[in-house]
């Protein structure tokens, strides 16, 4: 149970994270978010994500992953620094009883005081009003430093060291180590929209990637990603999963990588500039463009640093053959060699859609994607 937990939002802007730091979104009455239990309506008990159900078994109220797996490395200390401790009442902290040093505010430093800046001494402030030296776990948030309190090590709950985290890689970067699984962040940038459950693979190409759409060859979502359409968002280990536009485009802010998969070797691994590539096209079938991949795999063959020309919009976007496809017989469109798995070699059937989940020829046998069971994954970080 949390003990104590503060936070506060800006009401307007979305301020993208340099180097991992500077000023995010805050809320002066955060309430740490629970996740849904396999008993209630919200969750999803059957993933599809073999990770997902392997980290899941067990867990109950908390976003984290399996019980026993690693946690945060450093862990908040709520006592550290002050001189009385807080009063709690069933738990729940009622506040600080904490008593200034005798003569802390008039602007002397005294072998009591950690410091003393006197009439600029605030509980918001470097120097706060009993004269300690703020810091992360202090029950108190720092203007422009700190973002959130929640006074403990679980880097799941939408508060890690005093971030709040809208991707995958800002978990990561504050407590290195940490399980994929379920993390609760804001995704959707500034606004009184509340913290929701993201998945985290922080394991794949060094981790920190956040989970943006899942679309299963099944019953696929067949939608471009630069289409706002939101399905489950709030399920995200669910087999049709995707973020709507707004939750996107700041994750995509905060990202420079995006990854498509469908659970096999096969993959799709380029910049997260490429989003939402597309967007100004024409919304028709015909609507491709280059992309360059940093690496391509389909099967055994490994393409790095290669430009082919993907097609964007999928069959709900008009019947197209599948949203964000590679077809071989599509190449010459954007001026590509249109045998570009081996050179001068057909490797696909003709028009065989590569990477859709929707796609118009099936073609199980050759790549992941089309397999029976297979989910595409989108993943940025």
């Amino acid at each position: 149970m949390v003990t104590h937990a503060v936070r506060w939002r800006a009401s307007t802007g979305i301020v993208a994270v340099a180097a991992l730091t500077g000023c995010l979104d805050r809320n002066p009455e955060f309430e740490e978010p629970q996740l849904p239990t396999a008993s209630g309506s919200g969750s999803a008990t059957t993933t599809g994500d073999p990770t997902v159900d392997a980290t899941s078994q067990g867990t109950t109220g908390s976003p984290t992953a399996a019980s026993g797996s690693e946690s945060a490395t450093t862990a908040f200390d709520p006592t550290d620094g002050l001189t009385t401790g807080m009063t709690t009442t069933d738990g729940l902290t009622t506040g600080m009883t904490t008593m200034p040093p005798v003569g802390c505010g008039d602007g002397i430093l005294t072998p009591d005081e950690e410091c003393d800046d006197g009439p600029m001494n605030a509980d918001t402030a470097a120097c706060t009003s009993t004269c300690k030296l703020a810091k992360c776990g202090d029950g108190l948030i720092q203007t422009d430093v700190e973002y959130c309190e929640d006074l403990n090590d679980d880097p799941a709950d939408g508060c890690v060291k005093c971030f709040e985290p809208h991707v995958c890689k800002e978990v990561l970067d504050r407590a290195p180590g940490v399980p994929s699984g379920l993390y609760v962040m804001d995704p959707d940038g500034p606004g009184p929209g509340p913290l929701v459950p993201v998945y985290c693979d922080m394991t794949l190409k060094g981790g920190g990637w956040t989970r943006i759409e899942r679309s299963p060859f099944a019953d696929p979502i067949g939608r471009a990603l630069f289409a706002d359409v939101e399905v489950n968002y709030d399920e995200p280990t669910n087999s049709r999963y995707r973020m709507g536009n707004a939750a996107m485009v700041v994750v995509g802010q905060h990202s420079n990588e995006m990854w498509i998969e469908c659970g096999g070797v096969d993959h799709l691994w380029t910049d997260s500039a490429f989003l939402f590539a597309g967007k100004d096209n024409p919304e028709i079938c015909a609507n491709y463009g280059k992309v360059l991949y940093k690496e391509a795999q389909l099967n055994d063959i490994v393409l790095t640093d290669v430009e082919l020309c993907t097609g964007f919009t999928g069959f709900l976007d008009g019947e197209c053959p599948g949203a964000w496809r590679i077809d071989e017989q599509e190449q010459e469109l954007c001026a590509l060699s249109s045998t570009p798995w081996i050179d001068g070699q057909m490797f696909t059937t003709l028009y065989s859609d590569i990477f859709a989940a929707d796609p118009s020829v099936v073609e199980p046998e050759l790549h992941d994607c089309h397999k029976p069971g297979a989910i595409r994954a989108v993943l940025l970080r």
